[in-house]
């Protein structure tokens, strides 16, 4: 493996990360019953499950899981919302109040619980840090204007979001362009300095052999399905015990 194709799929690993965003991909007609996590079937015995959390000091910004199975397409990308209700802990209604409480083991502890996975691995990236990166990668064209990746992330750079899979697609093929790729030994700086993280060489190596020979088409991502509604001013997420499981099937499965 060389080394430019090495800090390429090493930056987009990171970058793909943290792209919060919903797709529609094909359901798979395979399923698994949820809040089992002796049931792993084949989804969990080869894939590296990855949680990335987006914070902003004490706050949380957003949260996602990724599931990464080397040799094997597509990888799987979870966007989970952070008002999400929760049910099962007494005083406490969401996602977000839950990792206020318990910090990052706790919320993990509890997704693994929901989504019926092993979770061994987590990226913390810093608003900070994402301001950075942003301002270190310059501007990215997406839906045919100039913008720039905290935007991106932030879902201000456009009134009308374009279809959310083809934009994750768009926005990493942007990442190999010569533009990008001479400014990656800094990208790569400010990601190492600045992001903390149990991922070591050899998970960014597992992510390479999934992504080898398939480029940005082999991302599939989606939004943990639920409804929405007002409870005054504020706006909670409920979502099916069901779905949970459902979801991360459509986004893993050939």
């Amino acid at each position: 493996m060389s080394s430019r194709k090495l800090f390429w799929y090493t930056l987009l690993a990171v970058f793909t990360l943290f792209i919060f965003l919903n797709a529609a991909p094909k359901a798979c007609a395979e399923q698994q019953q949820p809040d089992k996590l002796e049931n792993k079937q084949n989804l969990t015995t080869a894939t590296e499950n990855v949680l990335i959390f987006w914070t902003d000091g004490p706050k949380l910004k957003a949260i996602t899981l990724m599931a990464i199975t080397p040799r094997k397409k597509p990888v799987g990308i979870v966007s989970i919302p952070i008002n999400t209700r929760i049910h099962e802990i007494r005083g406490v209604e969401t996602l977000e109040e839950l990792y206020h409480k318990t910090g990052r083991e706790g919320t993990t502890a509890y997704l693994e619980k929901r989504f019926g996975i092993p979770i061994n691995h987590y990226v913390d990236i810093s608003q900070a840090t994402l301001t950075r990166t942003s301002e270190a990668l310059g501007p990215v064209e997406m839906a045919g204007k100039q913008t720039s990746l905290l935007e991106v992330f932030e879902g201000t750079y456009t009134s009308q979001r374009m279809d959310l899979q083809t934009e994750i697609r768009a926005l990493a093929a942007r990442l190999i362009e010569p533009a990008v790729l001479i400014k990656l030994p800094r990208l790569l700086w400010i990601f190492t300095s600045g992001v903390e993280t149990n991922l070591g060489m050899g998970h960014i190596l597992t992510l390479y052999q999934a992504l080898q020979g398939n480029g940005p088409e082999i991302l599939r991502k989606q939004a943990l399905p639920g409804r929405d509604y007002f409870v005054g001013p504020a706006k909670y997420r409920e979502v099916a015990p069901d779905a949970w499981n459902r979801v991360l099937r459509e986004v893993t499965c050939t």
